[in-house]
């Protein structure tokens, strides 16, 4: 048996209604396959920013990272304490103080611009400090942390309280005046006097105004609102410590002189309102936030250990002797330098022209006599300035007028003239301007500081003992300039690092350093004048040096071996510079 086969149609004889159907099949699956990209596509990108708001890594420290979820909340946390300072200082508005609160509000406002980058940090530097806290035998107690959260979660005690003050000193009495026991014992019965008026019925402005000598006096004696230990109320808070508003408390002695208080209103230290209710509303929870506060405790916990055990005294120190030159920014063309004694016919008058023409021959004179004493051999530029020169900006630092460029000396006439005449030592006969008579002397000329500074070192280094006299002549660091250039002794981290090299790099008396160029920040040159392997530091340097020295050491010693990575996008310019 046979089966005749199915006849196959071409296009030309095929049936119409089989390519509508094949038409429609081919559009269908078209259509599904292009919803099948479309959600692909869809669900590739929402993935990724779902990994890029959460997954994608910022930072790592030895080798654990931290991802976009991790910088969020430290954003939060950040955002949330500076919310919660900014609301607290808002709160003490509306005393003589709110430009000095209004600019530290605009301050914190500006945070938010760098949040990122702050938090970034703060996430780097607390995983290098936790690092390296077993190293140094450092830890934070559960006690401290406590501690340290409670502290920052409360709203210390403030109080609002007004003002009449009475000074023991004058008006005209020189600020390093002390007052003597009669001047504060007058000072106390004016202060009671005014105590008696308020409780004798009249307002507590009225008489503040009429009698205060504090600046509070146009405002009534308000203060505002402050806490203890305030720079600037602090004695005003102690005194306030058992009163209740409406009281009035004095006189109280104070530095200035005899205080009456009245208290306006207080707020007792409280936790309501604050930093925790800020934080909840930013999502952070108790153990989160707890773990943020371990971090900071941590940077409390090294500096105790760098003042305890890395700056101490006795230490190796060395006693020098510095040459500064100041460096230039921009482009350099060569220089000069001069200095000048002013002698003006009458320095009350702001026009000497309207001086007389027996000022002017008296002003003569003493040019004469000024003339005289810095052609001396052993002219001290900075005593005879300090005595004799009218010109107030100059005469502090032995008359120097700086480096100026000889084309375009922005001098007058008169003076500009005389300098263009000069050697460099040499010393002019007075010159009379509109200003009065000086005696100039060109100090200086250089292509540079770095030429300056090169040509110095081989002239010292030959001649190591005129070290004191070139940097009274050259040294832009007057302090140092009008002793000789003598800086005293250094102990550790007391310099930048490499100053510090340079000091401690000098072995033998009288050697003399290479220039430490730092750019546009200057150039200094040291002579070592003693050293010693063990003497003590002096406790306000000792002070100094805890202070200024503790950034240096944690980033030299602490975070520098701990290998980091921190995303470019999220660097600060401030870091970055």
């Amino acid at each position: 048996m046979s089966f005749r086969s199915r006849p196959v149609l071409d296009r030309k004889h095929r049936p119409r209604w089989q390519d509508e159907l094949r038409t429609q099949q081919l559009t269908v699956v078209a259509f599904a396959v292009a919803i099948a990209l479309a959600v692909g596509i869809f669900g590739a990108s929402a993935w990724n920013g779902y990994w890029e708001a959460h997954f994608r890594p910022v930072a790592a420290v030895a080798g654990p990272s931290f991802d976009r979820a991790d910088l969020d909340v430290r954003e939060r946390i950040l955002a949330a304490e500076t919310i919660g300072e900014i609301t607290e200082l808002q709160a003490t508005l509306g005393g003589p103080r709110d430009q000095i609160i209004q600019q530290q509000i605009d301050s914190l406002s500006q945070r938010f611009n760098n949040l990122a980058s702050e938090a970034a940090d703060s996430l780097v530097d607390s995983a290098v400090l936790a690092s390296r806290a077993e190293d140094y035998g450092i830890s934070v107690s559960d006690d401290e942390l406590d501690a340290g959260v409670a502290e920052r979660v409360t709203l210390p005690e403030r109080v609002h309280a007004s003002l009449i003050l009475v000074e023991a000193l004058p008006d005209d009495a020189d600020p390093s005046d002390e007052p003597t026991d009669e001047q504060r014992a007058e000072a106390e019965s004016a202060a009671q006097d005014a105590r008696d008026r308020v409780e004798g019925g009249e307002d507590f402005a009225t008489v503040a105004t009429d009698v205060s000598d504090d600046f509070t006096a146009s405002l009534g004696g308000d203060l505002g609102w402050f806490e203890d230990g305030d720079a600037a109320y602090g004695e005003y808070f102690d005194a306030l410590t058992e009163a209740e508003p409406g009281d009035i408390v004095g006189p109280v002695e104070t530095e200035r002189g005899s205080a009456v208080l009245q208290l306006v209103d207080r707020r007792e230290a409280t936790t309501e309102d604050g930093l925790r209710d800020t934080l909840a509303q930013q999502g952070i929870d108790d153990a989160t936030y707890r773990d943020y506060v371990r971090g900071q405790l941590l940077v409390d916990q090294y500096r105790e250990y760098f003042e305890d055990e890395v700056v101490v005294s006795p230490a190796a120190q060395q006693r020098v002797a510095k040459i500064f030159i100041t460096g230039v920014a921009g482009a350099v063309v060569p220089q000069e330098r001069a200095r000048h004694v002013l002698i003006q016919p009458d320095p009350e008058l702001d026009d000497q022209s309207q001086a007389t023409d027996e000022q002017w021959e008296a002003a003569l004179d003493e040019a004469r006599a000024v003339e005289d004493l810095v052609k001396a051999d052993d002219a001290d530029w900075f005593a005879i300035a300090d005595e004799h020169s009218d010109d107030t900006g100059s005469a502090t630092r032995g008359g120097d007028l700086g480096w100026y460029d000889p084309a375009n000396p922005q001098f007058v006439t008169e003076f500009a003239a005389t300098l263009a005449s000069l050697e460099v030592g040499e010393v002019s006969d007075p010159v009379r301007t509109e200003f009065g008579y000086h005696v100039i002397q060109k100090t200086g000329e250089r292509d540079s500081p770095q030429q300056q500074a090169a040509d110095l070192l081989d002239e010292l280094r030959a001649d190591p003992d005129t070290f004191a006299a070139t940097a009274a002549r050259v040294s832009e660091d007057y302090e140092t300039a009008k002793e000789g250039g003598e800086l005293g002794w250094v102990a550790p981290y007391q310099l930048d690092e490499a100053q510090e090299d340079a000091v401690f790099g000098l072995t033998e008396v009288d050697e003399i350093s290479d220039p430490v160029d730092e750019g546009a920040d200057g150039i200094t040159i040291y002579k070592l004048l003693e050293s010693s392997d063990s003497r003590e530091i002096e406790a306000d340097r000792l002070d100094d040096i805890r202070s200024q020295g503790f950034e240096r050491w944690l980033d030299e010693e602490v975070r520098a071996p701990v290998d980091s990575w921190l995303d470019p996008q999220y660097v600060s310019s401030t870091a970055a510079a």
